[in-house]
């Protein structure tokens, strides 16, 4: 009886129509400053090798189904090319038009902008900057990857819960640096943090000299817990722990740092993603990796259900009660209806373990504790 359910569901599926659904995935390639603490890079490819595993990975179930997913790449640093091939993707594939978005927020911004963006489904993967969370309310823009918002709020969470509450606050000064100093600050109004002191590291010439020389003198302080850092391209921030000028537990962009994905991540069955991304990638999974793997996934999930390509009938599924995805985080991860967040957990790690994950216990919201994390609707600039 069995195998002839099987060859019903199989003649079905084989005289059926085959759904192609195209998926562009267009990164721009990001100048970065000068970083004079550059020992470990980001892999160049950090991004793309997660979309393509997870494209892998549904042609294992796609083809009973008669859905054929399509990855389309397209990576260049020149902005009006990017924005060129963006338009086109979009005009040949009339309603249909899926894009996973690795990008400066300039280009993002002008993306956004964009009058023919209205009739695509935009996946941000890769860009943290809260500001596109709070001011962008657009119903076809979804965001897989962590907000700077989440990351720290998932941080300060745990301070507080070790009530680890005053701190010294050491920042950068470039954009990205900034970006996570508002996301501190923000995170300790909200948890009840209290900084005691900032300081500004503006070391510009041989930074591993003046670590050891400065860092100990550079550090005294009123009293605290805990040293933050916010350091994006970690100029200076893995000088500062074992260097202070009390012994202090630094996090932030060293020490204990919040992610969304990382190695050190196995439990919720993760070591089998893990696994299946070092045999396919040859190296570790990163944060845009995992990012852009959730972008593909939720809209295999979403086409899996609805059995269309259409753009907005799978939008309005996306964000319906009916839609949740299995990410290896260890409970079913949704989208918020009023900014297109992920909402997941985030894990605060160091090299070496997994220390915690956030929403803390006792961290309580009325929907649900994730939303305890990130940008709240109250907070949103648009509507």
């Amino acid at each position: 009886m069995k195998s002839l359910l099987f060859l019903a569901m199989l003649s079905v599926s084989l005289f059926s129509q085959e759904l192609n659904i195209n998926i562009l995935y267009l990164e721009e390639i990001i100048k970065k400053p000068p970083v004079l603490s550059n020992i470990i890079e980001e892999p160049k490819d950090s991004g793309l090798k997660g979309a393509k595993l997870a494209i892998k990975d549904s042609l294992k179930t796609s083809r009973f189904s008669n859905q054929n997913f399509v990855l389309h790449t397209v990576i260049s640093k020149k902005e009006k090319e990017l924005i060129t091939t963006f338009e086109k993707f979009i005009e040949k594939n009339k309603d249909s038009a899926y894009i996973i978005l690795n990008t400066s927020d300039q280009l993002f911004t002008k993306l956004q902008n964009n009058p023919l963006s209205k009739q695509a489904l935009l996946i941000n993967s890769a860009n943290t900057s809260s500001t596109f969370r709070k001011d962008i309310c657009h119903k076809n823009t979804l965001h897989t990857i962590a907000s700077d918002a989440m990351l720290y709020d998932g941080l300060v969470q745990f301070l507080i819960k070790r009530d680890w509450k005053n701190w010294l606050l050491i920042k950068g000064t470039t954009p990205e640096d900034i970006k996570i100093e508002n996301a501190i600050k923000r995170a300790s109004k909200r948890f009840g943090g209290n900084i005691v002191e900032e300081k500004t590291w503006t070391f510009n010439s041989d930074i591993r000299r003046k670590a050891q020389s400065e860092m100990p003198s550079f550090t005294q302080a009123k009293e605290h817990d805990v040293v933050l850092v916010s350091d994006f391209y970690g100029d200076f921030s893995q000088y500062v722990y074992f260097n202070t000028w009390t012994p202090r537990p630094v996090a932030g962009s060293a020490g204990l740092t919040p992610v969304s994905w990382n190695k050190v991540i196995e439990a919720w069955g993760a070591a089998q993603l893990q696994g299946r991304f070092e045999k396919f990638a040859s190296r570790w999974m990163t944060n845009k990796d995992y990012a852009s793997w959730v972008a593909v996934r939720t809209l295999i999930t979403a086409v899996s259900k609805t059995n269309t390509k259409n753009v907005n009938e799978n939008i309005d599924f996306i964000y319906s009660d009916k839609f949740e995805i299995a990410a290896y985080k260890g409970r079913k991860l949704t989208f918020r209806k009023y900014n297109g967040q992920l909402r997941l957990p985030i894990s605060l790690i160091h090299p070496k373990a997994l220390v915690s994950t956030s929403p803390q216990i006792g961290f309580l919201h009325p929907f649900t504790d994730l939303d305890t994390l990130g940008i709240a609707p109250h907070e949103m600039q648009c509507k």
